[in-house]
């Protein structure tokens, strides 16, 4: 289970650029796309360096209208479908 505290980075199998409003991702390994918009494209920058959950959600609460609460809800969603696909590791 995802705590405030896991720490992510993203995975080394994988590029990504952004096409207008999106950003493309691809699994080198599995062949497969996956593309963020709006703050998804936020957190996706943010893990350019490793950071926790309790990290993302301090970037976020001060950039865009959400509550904490709310935040990690659809953080911990939204990390726990790119590391199911691969694309992002938890670090140790």
């Amino acid at each position: 289970m995802i705590q405030p505290s896991t720490v992510f980075r993203k995975a080394a199998h994988q590029v990504s650029c952004r096409i207008n409003d999106e950003v493309a991702i691809l699994n080198l390994e599995r062949e497969l796309y996956f593309g963020l918009q709006g703050t998804g494209i936020r957190i996706w920058d943010a893990l350019e360096q490793p950071r926790s959950v309790h990290e993302l959600c301090d970037i976020i609460v001060q950039e865009f209208e959400v509550s904490q609460a709310d935040c990690q809800t659809d953080i911990v969603q939204l990390l726990e479908r790119l590391h199911q696909e691969g694309l992002i590791d938890v670090d140790s």
